[in-house]
């Protein structure tokens, strides 16, 4: 039987402080604005970081997108997505993000700026 992820593994490679905080949502309805339900966010959270991990970092920066539709207030996802921009040369989009998730969680260690 093959061993359950824990929320920690399902949401970050980094590790989460905001797993239990809910993503938005519609009142009524499972699926948030930009059409997806908590399973597909956490889904789509999960495709980014293994591709990360196997250095797609182009499709990593196109599924953290479609997470941070879902919870634009995620100061994991904006770090995450800043580390994808390094990897692919793009600057001055990891420093946007940088700021971005700094802006969101001032004490989030992973953006800190000496």
């Amino acid at each position: 039987m093959e061993k359950q992820a824990t929320l920690k593994e399902k949401f970050s490679v980094l590790g989460s402080r905001t797993a239990s905080r809910p993503i938005r949502s519609v009142a009524g309805d499972e699926r948030s604005r930009c059409g997806l339900s908590k399973v597909e966010f956490m889904e789509k959270v999960r495709q980014s970081n293994e591709a990360c991990q196997r250095g797609d970092f182009q499709e990593a920066v196109w599924l953290y997108s479609d997470a941070l539709q879902a919870d634009p207030q995620n100061c994991i996802l904006y770090s995450n997505r800043s580390g994808a921009f390094l990897k692919l040369g793009q600057h001055q989009a990891a420093l946007e993000d940088a700021e971005k998730a700094c802006g969101l969680n001032p004490k989030w260690p992973k953006v800190r700026v000496p």
